[in-house]
């Protein structure tokens, strides 16, 4: 059976989305999720812009879509992972297999390998945004140590700043979305799936990894400021210059004047 994780926009509104949905069996709400539940499949739709589909049917998860798309805020370009599930006597998440166990409570064993999945997504878009940043501007350094200087005008060294900050920001700001959900402190019996489910998918040492590339973008940031407070210096050093050359001048026409 086939799992899809998602992530077409910066936030869903849930509400919204809930009141939309009237093709569905039922609706749960969790803390920041919320449950759909069709004939024949699930779908786990998180706050945070990610959605993990079990089993839906084309069909469905075409109107879902449809129907999702006038909820999402802030889209983005869509990210998305693809597994297989089934069922088994012992619950297992190996090379993009995921295996749960036979019970009653399936749905909220789904629903706490979602959070794993849904984290993983997010992680990889805010992974895919820091590159795209990273890429954008690795020619800056190069420049700077061949040249001594940035070539770019003072207005566009600006425009990039502003880009660096805001995506730092972002991916700071959402930085809390990587940690374990709110579901997994209120039903410590699902824990053991979610920690199966963000090791398999390396969560951690990714995160790490971002944190890494942020410091680079820190870095970037810290050096093109410091290039644009140099060129802001010069300018006045600069002025400063001609205007006492102009000083000069004038005392000595004005001497030269009363010497005449």
């Amino acid at each position: 059976m086939r799992c899809l994780a998602i992530s077409t926009a910066e936030n869903y509104d849930l509400h919204g989305l809930a009141l939309a949905l009237d093709d569905v069996e039922f609706i749960n709400f969790y803390n920041d999720a919320l449950h759909a539940s069709y004939k024949e499949g699930d779908i786990f739709i998180f706050s945070y812009g990610c959605v993990v589909l079990w089993n839906v049917p084309s069909e469905d998860e075409s109107r879902f879509f449809d129907a999702l798309q006038n909820f999402a805020q802030i889209p983005i370009n869509s990210v998305h992972e693809e597994f297989e599930f089934s069922f088994a006597t012992k619950p297992r998440f190996f090379q993009d297999k995921i295996t749960l166990a036979k019970t009653r409570s399936h749905a909220l064993q789904m629903l706490a390998v979602s959070y794993g999945l849904s984290q993983a997504l997010k992680l990889k878009a805010f992974e895919v945004r820091i590159d795209n940043t990273i890429e954008m501007t690795k020619n800056v350094p190069k420049e700077l140590a061949l040249r001594g200087k940035i070539s770019l005008a003072r207005k566009e060294i600006s425009r990039r700043i502003g880009e660096l900050f805001i995506e730092r920001n972002s991916v700071n700001l959402h930085s809390d979305i990587l940690d374990a959900p709110v579901f997994i402190w209120d039903h410590p019996e699902y824990e053991s799936l979610y920690t199966m489910t963000i090791n398999d998918l390396e969560l951690h040492s990714r995160t790490a990894v971002l944190n890494r590339r942020l410091d680079i973008v820190k870095e970037l940031f810290e050096m093109m400021r410091d290039e644009l407070n140099n060129r802001h210096s010069t300018m006045l050093e600069s002025i400063i210059v001609l205007l006492i050359m102009i000083e000069v001048f004038l005392t000595l026409v004005i001497h030269v004047f009363h010497l005449a």
